[in-house]
């Protein structure tokens, strides 16, 4: 009898690298092992009040599907959201998704045919190339370095990656898994080559208000590029609400959103007590983004003071988001990953990161480095970099 098969599609798909140590942490945790998870961007700090209460006040009999493009009072919120930023929109430039990995899938199947490519910066969110591959789009990297703060040097480095194939540009400001906060004037070349190769942009600015220097920049604000630009966006993460699943796409093409209408409506709908609860939330963001933004600052600098002291590691200081790249004195960072779950501990406590190879699309990169999230209180978070000062110290005196 033949064995039955599942997809390429599917077999061309990765772990998730965030996810995949999960069952080495539940028999640490059988050992009675506290494992620190900073591998993950799920914060300890509580949701808004807003959005709990909002949740706890539904009192309707039935919970109706939503339009697919939104409920009404959701997607104006937004649009007040947005004009905190100078930014206007109208209700048809905004579709709500099941967060943004939604977005993401939506917009690869909306402007790409299998086949097609998209130039993406790596290392970059691991679910880019997982979607991708599911679209059969091939994604054509860039690789920015760690060493020199990710920079991109020249709208050069863009230009010689497009092919006729090409249809887009991928830029997650600020940038996971890096922290990088984009520069305006990276931002333009982007902005400029798209303009001249009719490329759309797909901007990701899941963590936008999450800057530590200077001001959000969202490319919204950027004049000419109304129908090459789409902008992926989320409650997740500036509002500590990754279960509730929502985000939504944004842009002025016309045709893209009345494409990315008709896949949203085969899906039927973005949670509808979810876009309930955030109503309120988003109409009044600042002042708890502001606080939520003060905290990451906080943690970060807790996070930098132990690793610059520490030797052989190589790092940047990130201006955004809550995340940063380490390169490891290691040659292997999945082996010191697994050594600290099953070997390592320090007063019954050890630390879980996350691996970056997968978050590169070139092959073999990143195996030397790891991502911190700073998603522990500073007193947690403190036990944990020392931890993990002391498991790789015992790691490197394990290998030669």
């Amino acid at each position: 009898m033949n064995k039955l098969k599942i997809s390429i599609r599917v077999n061309k798909l990765n772990q998730s690298p965030i996810r995949k140590f999960f069952a080495l942490v539940e028999r640490a945790e059988k050992r009675g092992i506290k494992v620190f998870k900073l591998n993950i961007g799920d914060s300890d700090i509580e949701t808004p009040k807003e959005i709990l209460k909002g949740i706890s006040s539904f009192k309707n009999k039935n919970i109706h599907y939503a339009p697919s493009s939104g409920i009404k009072e959701h997607i104006e919120a937004w649009i007040k959201y947005y004009r905190g930023f100078g930014i206007y929109l109208g209700a048809e430039e905004i579709i709500s998704t099941v967060g943004v990995s939604e977005g993401i899938l939506m917009t690869f199947l909306a402007i790409s045919n299998p086949g097609d490519e998209v130039i993406v910066f790596e290392p970059l969110y691991a679910n880019y190339p997982a979607i991708a591959a599911m679209c059969g789009v091939k994604l054509v990297p860039i690789r920015l370095k760690l060493e020199n703060g990710f920079v991109l040097s020249s709208e050069k480095e863009i230009i010689r990656k497009i092919t006729k194939k090409t249809r887009g540009i991928v830029v997650i400001n600020p940038d996971n898994p890096t922290g990088k906060a984009w520069g305006k004037k990276e931002l333009e070349i982007i902005a400029k080559v798209a303009r001249k190769n009719n490329l759309y942009i797909i901007a990701d600015e899941t963590y936008r208000e999450i800057i530590f220097r200077g001001k959000p920049l969202s490319m919204l604000l950027f004049k000419n590029i109304d129908d090459n630009l789409i902008v992926l966006d989320s409650i997740s993460k500036r509002f500590l609400a990754p279960g509730i699943r929502l985000g939504v796409v944004v842009s002025k093409n016309k045709e893209f959103t009345a494409g990315i209408l008709k896949i949203a409506m085969s899906r039927l709908s973005a949670p509808t007590i979810g876009q309930l609860a955030t109503i309120q939330i988003l109409k009044k963001s600042r002042p708890f983004t502001k606080k939520l933004t003060a905290e990451f600052k906080k943690r970060r600098d807790i996070v930098n003071n132990v690793l610059r002291k520490m030797k052989g590691v190589v790092t940047y200081l990130p201006n955004g988001a809550f995340y940063q790249v380490i390169k490891l004195p290691v040659k292997d960072s999945e082996s010191f990953i697994k050594f600290m779950l099953e070997d390592f501990s320090y007063q019954r406590k050890t630390v879980l990161v996350s691996p970056m190879e997968d978050f590169y699309v070139s092959h073999g990169h990143g195996r030397d480095e790891i991502r911190i999230a700073y998603v522990l209180n500073v007193k947690e978070l403190n036990m944990a970099m020392e931890v993990f000062k002391r498991g790789l110290q015992a790691y490197l005196c394990l290998k030669p």
